[in-house]
């Protein structure tokens, strides 16, 4: 019998906390190799503080994180800095910097950390925006795009860094609902194509058509963790369903 694969991710007693106030507590999860996790949970769940410390943008106050071998903990700021090389992350409001090009966006990083041979980081760049139907704005600057737009590009820049795993924090809950599709329409495309991806958001569309695994927290835990349909259709956590019965109904 084949051994299975370790995970690509594992997250291992992560809390965190903010002065008095415990936003995580104990948190743990692997993730594998080409999975789509996505987490939901009310506001103030601890959702968005989780998928920030994963890369160390918020320092846990205890536990540790590993990306396929490279692992963080504690203070340990090279580190941190090792495994944020390996993760690509979204979020809410596109990040982009409004004095530089689209182009320019995203070449930068990859010309910094050297993850892209000299000379090669502006076709790479094309590459990434024609597929996501952008090559014709790169010399655009991001006021002059739509904000579907920006996060299309925001989506290509960190996969500029071709990351092992992508990190997206309610990437569309500053979007109207016209540019929603879009943004989702990328995100599909790379899960389908193998992308190592976990998702905050309110889209529950998108999470039981693409996610091979929904996890639910609350009150910083992971409340419960499964499949798509069961978590939906037929949670066993009575917090849970008291969750997807409001928000699904």
């Amino acid at each position: 019998m084949t051994a299975p694969a370790s995970p690509l991710v594992q997250v291992r007693g992560l809390c965190k906390r903010f002065g008095p106030l415990a936003v995580l507590r104990s948190i743990d999860l692997d993730v594998h190799a080409g999975e789509v996790v996505v987490v939901v949970g009310p506001s103030g769940s601890g959702k968005s503080t989780f998928i920030r410390c994963i890369n160390g943008l918020e320092q846990p106050c205890s536990g540790s994180v590993a990306v396929d071998g490279v692992a963080a903990a504690g203070s340990a700021r090279k580190a941190w800095e090792a495994l944020r090389a390996e993760i690509g992350m979204v979020f809410q409001d596109y990040t982009l910097f409004p004095h530089m090009t689209v182009m320019q966006n995203m070449v930068l990083a990859p010309r910094r950390r050297g993850r892209i041979a000299p000379g090669q980081e502006e076709g790479r760049a094309l590459a990434l925006l024609q597929k996501v139907g952008l090559r014709h704005k790169a010399q655009a600057y991001p006021a002059e795009l739509s904000g579907g737009q920006q996060q299309r590009v925001a989506i290509v820049r960190a996969l500029a860094m071709s990351p092992k795993v992508m990190l997206f924090d309610e990437p569309t809950s500053a979007l109207d609902p016209e540019t929603v599709a879009d943004v989702l329409a990328v995100m599909k495309d790379l899960a389908r194509e193998g992308m190592t991806m976990i998702v905050v958001t309110h889209e529950m569309g998108f999470a039981r058509e693409v996610a091979d695994r929904v996890v639910f927290m609350d009150e910083g835990r992971i409340v419960e963790q499964g499949p798509p349909q069961q978590l939906f259709d037929s949670p066993s956590h009575e917090r849970t369903r008291e969750f997807f019965g409001k928000i699904l109904r």
